[in-house]
């Protein structure tokens, strides 16, 4: 998304913008224990369900009292080699990874922060299951210091250690799975000062501060090694936080998308007070009205009714305004139907799309009358079964008591149009207290002077000795460079016959476009474009067709390399099968070849591609029809 579609000065609207960037340490091992940091998803191991409890100030943190409220069981799966009794909260934690120690001291010094005298660990409440102890460790490690960027000099809140949360397998009636390979995995913690900036020009320091990291070679690239942070505000309106932006591209869309959604909001509470509504009105006061639609051809409600009943709830004053959209999804109407998917509801209908869904004229009127409507409100529809329908509509009723007053402070999820989407209330100071497993560690000189002598060479330094090392260019290397897959970079053209800049153009070009086709090239891991690229390394594969592999797979058509090479039939070409098809279309194409001899390899290598269907190399090809053109062209001539 470019700038040219964010219509606002950034300061005329006092856009405030923090980064926190969150990345995982490549130490070998995980923070509080020796299992290495593999991915495996292994065996179901045990479960539990987890409660908040009051912090040493007597409090309980609000957002932990909303993932409690879910009354989740959750799973946990362990692998032998990814996990012990410290991830399963059954033994102590072990020492300290001091490389990880070291990494965040190296990666301070480059930012001039102030490192502490003394790390003490701190526990964060977390109650989502991705934590078995309830909390996550961590500490800070340094205060302080200053990004310098060429939008402008940032300056750095904070540097922090701390451990990555286990990895969720997904979620279904009552209960959600974790692996716990990815818990306790060293993860580095930079928070930014707020800037105020154009959507591009945040996206542009997002993507600084991934060059200083990756230059220091400590950190880990690929698929969920990053997650990024931001918390967006705009003038009179709270804080809100985008939990989990991946990927970078994605920085700008959503800093654009919440700036225009809280703007909106921001306007619709002034437009809701000077047209005569107010929040007093909005009373939780649903009516059963099931009965409306005991005949109803709606196929929406019909479907519902089968597991539930019709809740109806008036909405004084919101008429017109549920389904105004401003910009693209900034909807009050997708607000709630964001409640509604928390508490597992699909049903939710509002006035401003009804009649609709199959909903008559008539079933409408009926709801109306029922609730009391005057030519100015609206009412929420609801259909599920009672006590969470009733649970999610009281939700409903505080939301719409909040569109008085602006955007809710709340945490929100990136979606991969660059939208967002309610999770969870943002937590509080409550949820933040000492550890009391592990003593305070020390910080000496010596650690400190260890750490900056290991600092690595300056980012353009490092671009040269990449061109020089495998005849890239300028542009090429730095892509490479930056990209979350140079390690793989390096492991392909050491273990392939591949030439650097094939593979190099791949990761960064290749899998880049199919992101613009609109596939999801997330869901491509570090191990299947490493076993792709193998294959075609060993001939398995032509490389021309690797693009066709990726395209099948992201679009599920296929789930590995195998079935999609058999959905495109693909399969390597031998020597004498491809000499033959190029003898047969040099046959077909006999009068273009006497017509234009030799000029006429271009045309003939397209046709030739074509019936080859990415069964063969293009080197292959090229140097096989140049032989026999040749002789072709040769023999014409006489």
């Amino acid at each position: 998304m470019k700038d040219a579609s964010f219509p606002f000065d950034p300061k005329k609207i006092d856009l405030k913008v923090g980064l926190e960037i969150h990345r995982q340490l490549n130490t070998g091992s995980k923070l509080f224990c020796s299992c290495g940091q593999k991915k495996e998803d292994g065996e179901k191991t045990f479960r539990r369900r987890l409660r908040p409890s009051q912090s040493e100030l007597g409090k309980v943190d609000p957002a932990a009292l909303f993932e409690a409220s879910k009354n989740l069981w959750l799973n946990y799966y362990a692998g032998a080699d990814s996990s012990c009794l410290v991830e399963a909260d059954e033994e102590p934690p072990h020492d300290l990874n001091q490389e990880a120690l070291e990494s965040c001291i190296m990666i301070s010094s480059l930012f001039s922060s102030d490192i502490v005298d003394e790390v003490h660990v701190m526990r964060k409440m977390v109650i989502d299951g991705s934590n078995t102890t309830g909390f996550q460790r961590t500490m800070v490690v340094a205060l302080g210091g200053t990004l310098k960027t060429a939008v402008a000099d940032v300056p750095i809140l904070s540097v922090t250690l701390e451990e990555d949360a286990a990895r969720n397998l997904g979620e279904r009636e009552g209960e959600r799975d974790f692996s716990l390979d990815r818990l306790g995995i060293p993860l580095i913690e930079l928070s930014l000062a707020p800037v105020t900036a154009k959507p591009m020009q945040v996206q542009e320091i997002a993507g600084e501060i991934g060059k200083v990291l990756k230059a220091t070679g400590r950190v880990d690239r690929g698929l969920g090694t990053i997650r990024q942070d931001i918390n967006v505000s705009v003038r009179g309106g709270e804080v809100i936080e985008v939990k989990g932006v991946q990927q970078l591209d994605l920085v700008s869309q959503v800093v654009d998308y919440e700036a225009k959604r809280q703007l909106w909001l921001l306007d619709l509470a002034s437009l809701l007070k000077k047209e005569g509504a107010h929040p007093s009105k909005v009373e939780f006061s649903p009516k059963d009205c099931t009965g409306v639609f005991s005949s109803t051809q709606s196929k929406l409600v019909s479907s519902g009714l089968k597991k539930g009943r019709v809740f109806a709830m008036k909405a004084p004053g919101f008429a017109g305004h549920l389904s105004e959209e401003p910009y693209p999804d900034t909807r009050l109407g997708r607000e709630l139907a964001d409640i509604a998917r928390f508490f597992k509801l699909g049903g939710l209908l509002h006035s401003d799309e009804l009649p609709g869904y199959g909903v008559t004229d008539d079933e409408v009127r009926e709801v109306r009358e029922l609730l009391g409507c005057g030519p100015v409100d609206g009412f929420i529809l609801l259909i599920g079964e009672e006590s969470r329908a009733l649970l999610c509509l009281r939700s409903i009723t505080g939301r719409l008591r909040q569109a008085f007053v602006g955007p809710p402070a709340e945490t929100r999820g990136p979606m991969t149009d660059g939208g967002t989407r309610f999770i969870r209330p943002r937590p509080g100071s409550a949820r933040m207290y000492p550890e009391t497993d592990i003593p305070p560690i020390p910080i000496n000189a010596e650690l400190v002077h260890g750490a900056s002598k290991k600092l690595p060479p300056p980012w353009d330094e490092q671009v040269r000795s990449l061109m020089a090392k495998h005849g890239l260019g300028e542009e090429q290397a730095d892509h490479l460079l930056d990209s979350e897959y140079y390690i793989l970079f390096e492991k392909v053209v050491g273990e392939t016959e591949l030439a650097p800049t094939f593979v190099a153009s791949f990761l960064t070009e290749s899998v880049v476009s199919l992101g613009r086709e609109g596939l999801d090239v997330g869901y491509l891991d570090q191990s299947l474009l490493e076993e792709l690229l193998l294959r075609i390394g060993r001939g398995d594969i032509a490389k021309e067709a690797a693009p066709a592999v990726l395209r099948i797979i992201l679009s599920k058509k296929a789930k590995g390399i195998e079935e999609a090479a058999r959905f495109l039939h693909l399969g390597a070409m031998s020597s004498g099968e491809l000499s033959a098809l190029v003898a047969e279309t040099i046959r077909e194409n006999s009068q273009i070849v006497q017509s234009k001899g030799s000029e006429s390899f271009g045309l003939l290598m397209g046709r030739v591609m074509s019936k080859a269907r990415g069964n063969v190399d293009g080197a292959k090809v090229s140097a096989e029809l140049k032989r026999q053109l040749q002789k072709a062209v040769t023999k014409t001539s006489k």
